[in-house]
């Protein structure tokens, strides 16, 4: 059993092909589309400068097909603080079982809410691919940050306070206790 790369660099394994004793796979996949999907998600703050390194292990148990491995790679953020680019390594390890999706009848059926998270095949190829490509979209971070402690920009300057400090004076104002600042002491008059 030989997985196939098809015209668009996807990786596809037969479902005939997954056996009940597991077989071991390790690609590089390509990072091109991921690219493309985070640019059209308006997710410009990452972007993957090099293939990743996958290293996956699938079996049969019964009709669900088992999916499990690593994910091996790099990304590049802009920091949502201080908005300078910085790279990280990105690693994920993973398990996804896919069942069979059948067809219901004529008549509606009620899906619990344990059959609508799963995931579920119904052709006779599974995409690797796409399943590698979700599987990093969910390791890169929900908020990226260059460190845990960025101290970002100032807000009046626009200097990155992580290099270096301004002068500024902060301005903000609690606006609730604006009316404050109209009160004389006695000593003021």
């Amino acid at each position: 059993m030989r997985p196939r790369w098809d015209a668009d660099t996807v990786m596809k394994i037969a479902i005939d092909d997954i056996k009940a004793s597991p077989t071991e796979l390790q690609f590089v996949e390509e990072v091109s589309e991921l690219n493309r999907i985070l640019a059209e998600r308006n997710e410009a703050e990452y972007r993957l400068p090099s293939p990743l390194q996958v290293s996956l292990l699938h079996f049969r148990s019964g009709a669900d097909l088992i999916f499990s491995g690593t994910i091996q790679g790099e990304f590049v953020g802009t920091c949502s603080r201080c908005v300078e680019e910085y790279p990280a390594p990105l690693q994920r390890e993973f398990s996804v079982t896919l069942s069979p999706q059948f067809h219901a009848t004529q008549r509606e059926v009620e899906l619990s809410a344990d059959e609508l998270s799963a995931g579920v095949y119904s052709e006779e190829h599974i995409d690797l691919s796409a399943l590698v490509d979700e599987e990093t979209l969910l390791a890169l971070p929900s908020q990226p940050l260059c460190q845990p402690n960025c101290r970002g920009l100032c807000g009046q300057c626009g200097t990155n306070l992580n290099v270096e400090s301004c002068a500024c004076r902060p301005l903000w104002r609690d606006p609730r206790l604006a009316v404050l600042s109209t009160l004389r002491l006695p000593s003021q008059r």
